[in-house]
């Protein structure tokens, strides 16, 4: 019986024991467990405190105030032998009467030298149109032999295929006063970009039957150095368009899905990667598309491809910003620096940045910055419409003439250039990388 007792009283010994420890280890492992989950807190406190200083270093600021004479500004490119910006005006904010007349301006617009320091000085009154007695110079790039080439947007002033595609003569970085009509027959002439000896440009409204889906249609047209060298030059006409998806020149058009807004209007933004890849957007629905250059750079329909499908998105919720989606693509750039192509988002008076991809991938847009409705006096983006990189800053035109369904709801000059450090733009590019992770 002793022995038994003995037996008996060791085992309940053991069991205490081994409950003891256990509980013990149940204690601290309930006690690592509330440090680990005090340290993710802390963590994830830590990060968004750290992506809140990341996105307040981005704030926009005002680089160039315009004043009362130059408002909507639009265009702008910058001479690679020069680094002279040059910022087209067209003054379309302030129009009355059935041929929009424009009232406290002159009827052709403008072209700008800003400096480096948001500074500007006048170059160019452009010469109208005998047809419309109006001119509306948009995008505009530098082309191969010197010259800038211009988007005069004449839709505002005549639906009837009155746009046409301008050369600003020039001479050591500034105009000479001659501005000649190189292409005629255009609907809404918009964007521009050359790629070698290529001239790319946007036709916002081509020809197209629509129904309760497809509103609309767009179109990006090239030509090359060669067919344009002599065009509206001396005695020689301008070429003449069909601004229609079965022109010759067109390399791409692509139908308007109705979304959002339900607005029509088709590709306007436009740009060139390293690689010689094309991107565009639709200015009415935000869908984004590339043209890949095949093995001998020749760029055609059947390698135009969707990378973008606004329809299908997920509303975009990281950083700061109120959850925003990408329905409209206005201005774009791209820029080596960061590998990365901006977007001007109109509707949402955003900048969008993402990064190209190879054919059959898909892009993934990402807010750089987000501004409530404003007059832009403060630097806050007022319906940015073009984008480019200049002496550290990302600068953005802010178009400032609301469409319905914008954020920008009132048109008020004067006109405004808005500024992002570019370090600060890097810094929210490496934040979404991390995130990304």
């Amino acid at each position: 019986m002793k022995k038994i007792f003995w037996a008996m009283l060791l085992t309940f010994g053991i069991a205490l024991v081994t409950a003891g420890c256990n509980a013990n280890a149940n204690k601290a492992d309930n006690v690592n467990d509330q440090e680990s989950a005090v340290q993710g807190e802390n963590q994830t406190e830590q990060e968004e405190q750290g992506g809140e200083s990341v996105f307040n270093a981005a704030k926009p600021f005002l680089f160039a105030n315009l004043g009362d004479k130059y408002y909507t500004p639009d265009g702008m490119t910058i001479a690679d032998d020069t680094g002279i910006l040059y910022l087209n005006v067209p003054n379309f904010g302030n129009m009355e009467g059935d041929k929009k007349i424009k009232k406290d301006s002159e009827q052709g617009g403008y072209l700008l030298q800003v400096n480096k320091d948001g500074t500007f000085k006048e170059l160019l009154v452009y010469p109208v149109s005998e047809v419309t007695g109006q001119c509306g110079p948009m995008g505009l790039d530098m082309g191969p032999d010197g010259n800038l080439y211009v988007c005069d947007n004449q839709f505002f002033h005549n639906t009837d295929y009155a746009s046409r595609i301008l050369r600003v003569v020039m001479k050591d970085g500034q105009p000479t006063g001659e501005v000649q009509v190189v292409i005629e027959g255009v609907h809404l002439a918009n964007g521009m970009v050359w790629v070698g000896d290529k001239l790319f440009y946007t036709d916002s409204v081509l020809d197209t039957e629509t129904d309760d889906t497809c509103i609309g249609m767009g179109g990006v047209f090239m030509f090359t150095m060669n067919e344009l060298k002599d065009a509206g030059n001396g005695d020689n006409p301008p070429i003449k368009v069909n601004a229609k998806a079965d022109d010759s020149h067109c390399v791409v058009a692509e139908k308007v899905v109705k979304l959002g807004r339900g607005d029509n209007t088709g590709a306007d933004g436009i740009t060139a990667d390293s690689n010689g890849v094309i991107w565009f957007g639709n200015f009415g629905n935000g869908f984004v598309y590339a043209i890949y250059p095949d093995a001998d750079g020749n760029y055609k329909s059947e390698n135009a491809v969707n990378v973008f499908d606004a329809l299908n998105q997920t509303p975009f919720t990281a950083g700061p910003f109120k959850p925003a989606s990408l329905q409209c693509c206005d201005g774009m750039f791209y820029d080596a620096g960061t590998n990365k192509v901006f977007i001007d988002d109109s509707q949402n008076n955003a900048i969008w940045a993402f990064t190209p991809v190879a054919q059959g991938e898909k892009i993934k847009p990402e807010v750089i910055w987000r501004s409530d409705d404003t007059d832009g006096m403060d630097g806050s983006l007022d319906q940015p419409c073009e984008a480019i990189v200049m002496d550290g800053k990302l600068i953005m035109a802010c178009f400032d003439w609301p469409f319905p369904g914008l954020d920008n709801s009132t048109f008020d000059p004067p006109g405004t250039l808005s500024a992002i450090d570019y370090e600060a733009v890097k810094k929210v590019i490496e934040y979404y990388n991390k995130q990304n992770q």
